[in-house]
């Protein structure tokens, strides 16, 4: 039965976690051992985790989880994220995030309220 990928954030807490257990002089292998008990792994899994925490000793930022939200935009409007998002190699999700966290930035520094 094939499982699910990870969300972006368990990737990084995994790979934190590897590169923590590297980080405590534990030998690859052991790390894969310890990866695949705590987080229900299989040994190719927790084995990928540990190589990203070799190229990444430092770890990763964990990123906040996203959701669906439906928003109605005219049809000139979506043209323009398109294709602002395919000329800056993004995604027209990340393209949006920023926008509205920008735009959030500058309502709470000009109204001084608290935009969370």
């Amino acid at each position: 039965m094939a499982s699910r990928r990870a969300y972006a954030d368990e990737y990084a807490v995994r790979v934190n976690r590897a590169a923590k257990l590297l980080a405590e002089e534990l030998a690859p292998a052991d790390a894969v051992r310890v990866l695949q008990s705590e987080h229900r792994l299989s040994e190719r899994q927790a084995r990928r985790y540990v190589s990203a925490a070799i190229e990444r000793p430092e770890g990763v930022a964990v990123p906040e989880r996203t959701t669906v939200f439906t928003v109605r935009l005219a049809p000139s409007l979506i043209a323009g994220l398109r294709r602002h998002a395919r000329s800056r190699g993004l995604t027209l999700s990340a393209v949006v995030a920023e926008a509205v966290r920008l735009y959030l930035d500058h309502v709470d520094e000009r109204y001084g309220g608290t935009a969370g």
